[in-house]
Formats: C-alpha cells, structure tokens, sequence
C-alpha cells in the first residue's frame, strides 16, 4: 500500500490507495518545515496514527510546501520514520507534485489556479525553472484570490452592470461599508476573497464577469506562462479549483496566446496515484 501526501501550510491531505484505489483518507494539519520542527511534527501527527498499525505501509509520497531543500525534507522525512519506520518515503515540494499530476513524464508547463496560484516548467522529471507567484498581496495572478479581489474591486469602482450589483448584494448580505469591513478585520484575506470565486463562474455569461475573468488569466499569462521558453510549443496544463470550474475560458485565453492546453484536472491526488503506480511500481 502506499500514501500520497498533499501537505499544506494549513491542512494536510493523506490518501491510503491499494493499486490505483483509494482505501482511506486521513486529514490533519499541516506541518511546513519553515515553521515545526522533527519533534513538533511527531506530536502533530500522534492523535491520528500512535495507534494505527501501519506495517502495510511501503511507500510514502509527501509534497509539501516548504520542502524545497535537504535540510527542510529531512525535518519531515525524520518525523514520518516514527510512525512509518519500514516504508520507504519520498518528500518533495508541492510544485513538482502539480508537475507529475498533469505532465506525468512528459515536457510541459504546469500551472496551479486554486486559491493561490504558481506555474513552472517541468521537462518530464524535475522542475527546471519556476516563476515565483508573490503571494496575494503582490501577486497569483489568475487564483480564486485574484479573482475575488477583482470582482470586489468592480463593484466599488462601479464597473459591474446593475443586475450582477443586486445579485452580488444580495447573495452575499452585503453592501459597500460592511463589505470592507470584512476584507481589513479578516487574517486570511486570500480564502475571503476565493470565496467569491463561484460568483464569478455562475454569471461568467455576463460581459462585466466574463472580462474580469479573461482578464485575470490574461495576466497570469502574460507574468506567468510567457516567461518560459518555448511555452507556445509547450502543452499548458492546470491543475486547481479555479482551472476546473472556468475550464472553457481558460482553454480560450490560452488559444489566444497561441498556446495549446493540456490537461485540467481539479485536485492531483488521482493522477499522482496513478503516477506513482506506473512508474515507481
């Protein structure tokens, strides 16, 4: 049996699969590198696997933000062999896990449009060069968060028809002076702001929508996608909530790009499954 590992700043995601199926999943918080040590990580995970028998257990794929170098996959590594010490573990950074999802092991560019948003160019086994997304404040361009901040810098710019105004309101029980209330007292204004993503791809038929959207990815396009070489030779491939769901206009900013698209796949964990069982089996 083997487990892949989706491992955030947050959450961490654990899937136990026998062959290409999924037996279980386990959930717990995440434990990034930069921030917990070994032993911290040992006393994260104890509620959840202290009492488990896991001698199943060959192989373990962790990617993970913050493993990006020995020393912080080692903290990790280290943590996992107390409660896995047969299995043989591999612990990577969560880029090269989009990379292998949506690319396998062909040439490409890999793109991540979730509630964040990172690209970078994958030639078939390892991640070669990587454009950095700068974060919400500065940056992921094309992300749920982009497009929520857009969306809410519309409305009070007033660049949003009459009719999406109402219905923003109205659905969200909101206005102009609690709105902004909520954006400043929030902590995590990126997960504020994606929640208004779904908004966007209900109405995505309205003009005012469909050009702050285009215009979201056009941006991703041109700081992002366009700064690697040979990209409009390249398959574009997405992986992400925000790539599922504007799916089609996606495929259409990236044909105007004269780019052609790859896959779209909504979370990795399938195809890295699938990966990991037909070339490490």
């Amino acid at each position: 049996m083997i487990v892949i590992v989706d491992m955030g700043a947050t959450k961490t995601d654990w899937s136990f699969a026998d062959g290409s199926t999924v037996i279980r999943t386990i959930n717990t918080k995440g434990f990034n590198p930069y921030f917990y040590s070994t032993e911290e990580i040992v006393d994260l995970l104890r509620p959840d696997f202290i009492e488990e028998d896991l001698s199943d257990i060959s192989k373990i794929y962790l990617y993970g933000a913050g493993c990006s170098t020995q020393e912080k996959k080692k903290i990790v590594k280290n943590a996992l062999l107390v409660y896995f010490p047969s299995a043989e573990i591999e612990i990577n950074h969560d880029l090269l896990a989009s990379a292998r999802a949506i690319c396998g092991k062909n040439p490409g560019i890999a793109c991540i449009l979730g509630t964040g948003s990172n690209s970078c160019l994958y030639d078939g086994t390892d991640v070669i060069a990587n454009n950095p997304s700068l974060g919400f404040i500065l940056g992921d361009e094309g992300s749920g968060g982009d497009l929520g901040r857009e969306l809410i810098k519309a409305y009070y710019y007033g660049e949003l028809s009459t009719a999406i105004e109402i219905k923003f309101e109205e659905q969200f029980n909101t206005d102009r002076d609690s709105l902004l209330t909520n954006i400043f007292s929030t902590d995590k204004p990126n997960t504020y702001c994606a929640a208004f993503a779904p908004f966007l791809a209900q109405n995505i038929d309205e003009d005012c929508i469909n050009k702050l959207v285009v215009g979201s990815f056009n941006e991703f396009f041109e700081r992002h996608v366009s700064t690697y070489d040979n990209y409009q030779k390249l398959p574009i491939n997405f992986v992400g909530s925000v790539a599922h769901h504007f799916k089609y206009v996606l495929e259409e900013v990236t044909k105007n790009h004269g780019c052609r698209i790859g896959t779209i796949v909504k979370a990795p964990v399938g195809k890295l499954i699938e990966y990991h069982n037909k070339y490490d089996a």
